[in-house]
């Protein structure tokens, strides 16, 4: 198997596995926190998309516009254009609301879609472009997709898991 193909089919399974953990979620469910402390599923499930958002479109398609941006899915949410988590202060990401679980459900396959167009442009030669990741700093576009996008999901997702379990909730399905 190519590495592509690798990154490709691991991306399709990141991304199913985080629409099979937000589905049917209430919004106590999406919002809550064990002791008050550490974030949210719908925190962790919006930065994370959020993040994919930017790096496929804005970054890696020189700078189109985002998802987020085109569906002016900030104004139906009532959330900064610009923002994504990263760096974010805790007690703001506490306060962070998803207002429409469903709806959000529906901009994350939006980008899931939009990530799987682009992985379908690149070939392997592709892999050792090298691009500057704020804050990250410079990295080949295999170090992007490889971390940036499937190690950080990952982390994520056994995150959300972890928060559902913690609710008595269905976590890893394994």
């Amino acid at each position: 198997m190519s590495e592509i193909v690798f990154i490709r089919s691991s991306l399709q399974s990141l991304h199913s596995s985080l629409d099979e953990a937000m589905k049917g979620l209430s919004q106590e469910q999406a919002h809550w926190r064990p002791n008050d402390q550490g974030n949210h599923i719908a925190f962790i499930a919006w930065h994370y998309t959020r993040t994919v958002d930017n790096i496929i479109r804005f970054v890696l398609q020189g700078r189109r516009p985002t998802v987020w941006m085109e569906g002016k899915w900030d104004e139906r949410f009532g959330l900064d254009s610009r923002i994504q988590g990263t760096g974010m202060k805790p007690e703001d990401a506490a306060a962070l609301r998803i207002s429409d679980i469903p709806a959000f459900c529906t901009y994350m396959s939006q980008v899931w879609k939009e990530a799987q167009f682009y992985m379908d442009t690149i070939t392997e030669s592709d892999l050792e472009r090298k691009m500057t990741i704020r804050p990250l700093g410079e990295l080949t576009l295999e170090q992007v997709l490889g971390n940036t996008l499937l190690t950080h999901g990952y982390g994520h997702l056994g995150e959300i898991w972890l928060l559902k379990g913690l609710q008595g909730l269905q976590g890893s399905p394994i």
